[in-house]
């Protein structure tokens, strides 16, 4: 199954991702917005999405190096922070490195196209991931 998105903006209309039978998130970006899409699986990890500040960062990914993916941290100040790295079949594209430093929204979307939360988000390119760094560009 072709994975259709609807879109307003940076608004989900409708999507087919909560009819497959997917456990995996899948990161959507459009109008400026990265909108995490998530499963029924795993709706129960929105607890653990904490913090002001979601920080993006792509680079390679052990132990695939050869290949770029995203880090998605929600930095809430402690030394562990919850994080998800999803794989560019994970996403519809990779932000690009044109972006680097860039401020983004952020938001989060469970079944039949509902918006859990919204927060504002930083982009970064990184030398490798897992990264879990507060946010910096020096």
């Amino acid at each position: 199954m072709d994975l259709v998105i609807e879109n307003n903006g940076p608004e989900i209309l409708s999507s087919n991702f909560w009819d497959s039978e997917t456990a995996s998130f899948f990161l959507s970006v459009n109008a400026g917005t990265a909108r995490l899409l998530i499963p029924d699986s795993r709706i129960d990890e929105i607890q653990k999405m904490t913090g002001k500040l979601v920080i993006l960062s792509r680079g390679p990914c052990w132990p695939q190096a050869d290949k770029d993916a995203i880090e998605i941290m929600f930095d809430d100040g402690s030394k562990t922070p919850y994080s998800i790295q999803l794989m560019e079949e994970q996403t519809d594209h990779l932000i690009t490195a044109s972006m680097h430093g860039r401020n983004l929204e952020f938001s989060a979307w469970g079944k039949n196209a509902v918006k859990i939360f919204e927060r504002p988000a930083r982009f970064r390119m990184v030398i490798r991931l897992p990264c879990l760094e507060a946010w910096s560009l020096s």
